[in-house]
């Protein structure tokens, strides 16, 4: 039986959606719905505390925006009123450029920290490599991504295990971006959820009607997790060494199952007083939920 995990509530409000560091040290960030105005927030998941004020005029939607440590220092960006921002949290230094593109992500691009955007129709699809610190674009170019747009799909990455590596993430295929390279350099053909760092490199999580599968950049299933239910909102981290994964129920989102991914039943339990609305996994094992009522975390062991 999996062990029964409480969680509680790190701050009170409607959070829309949440990320976290992909390595140490432990950050999060939020967007908070607000009345007249929405805010976004990092934390600090050591202290238990907010890290710095509120970014006011944040988008929502977690479409919309970007965290991680692309190059060491805690980085968000996000698009409002046809402006991109980049913030460094460490810092405090902005940079603003007039863009307002469909995907928005972040990586390392020769070293440098740097922002990803992709816009248009995926049939023609531009992608555009931003230095965070200066301005300067990187990288420059165009990509067929089937029919649709670019709505249609999801960049995935964790900086900075994923390094100058992100995907774009389609109904039924992950297409993998050398952007360095400037270039497609393959295609995973499963649905995927998220993009994480693993004992065994980058790894895909891939919820499926009857399981939740960990699967290789190559689309090889590396490992199965039994499940209880259709679960989606799937996330991980590596955990002390360990691939630590949680995901909702489908149908019962205030219900979290983790596991740890060496072994196929889930490790742990997670009832929350509301329904999630954005999970995810921060290195030194805490689980956050963003909901309606409140942020939520909850401490997973390995």
């Amino acid at each position: 039986m999996p062990e029964s995990v409480l969680a509680g509530p790190l701050a009170r409000g409607s959070f829309d959606g949440v990320a976290a560091t992909a390595e140490r040290p432990p950050l999060a960030f939020t967007s908070r719905v607000g009345q007249g105005v929405n805010t976004g927030q990092a934390w600090d998941l050591a202290a238990g505390a907010a890290l710095g004020p509120p970014i006011p005029d944040f988008p929502a939607d977690r479409a919309d925006w970007a965290f991680g440590l692309p190059a060491g220092s805690p980085t968000v960006a996000w698009t409002h009123r046809d402006r991109l921002h980049v913030h460094d949290l460490r810092t405090g230094r902005e940079l603003t450029l007039d863009a307002h593109p469909d995907l928005l992500g972040l990586t390392v691009h020769d070293g440098h920290a740097a922002a990803v955007a992709v816009f248009g129709p995926a049939s023609d699809a531009e992608v555009v490599v931003w230095d965070v610190l200066t301005g300067d674009r990187l990288a420059d170019f165009h990509l067929w991504l089937g029919h649709g747009s670019a709505i249609d799909h999801r960049i995935l990455h964790s900086t900075p295990s994923t390094g100058p590596l992100v995907g774009l993430a389609g109904e039924s295929a992950v297409t993998f971006l050398d952007l360095e390279r400037a270039e497609e350099i393959g295609t995973a053909p499963t649905p995927s959820a998220a993009l994480v760092p693993s004992p065994d490199g980058l790894v895909l999580l891939c919820p499926t009607p009857e399981d939740l599968g960990v699967h290789g950049l190559d689309g090889t299933r590396l490992a199965t997790l039994s499940t209880p239910a259709p679960c989606d909102q799937a996330t991980g981290a590596l955990v002390d060494g360990h691939l630590l994964v949680a995901a909702a129920l489908q149908d019962a989102p205030d219900t979290v199952f983790a596991w740890n991914a060496a072994g196929a039943a889930p490790s742990h339990r997670i009832k929350l007083p509301a329904p999630a609305n954005a999970l995810a996994l921060s290195p030194d094992g805490t689980l956050l939920a963003a909901t309606d009522t409140a942020l939520h975390t909850a401490r997973l062991r390995t």
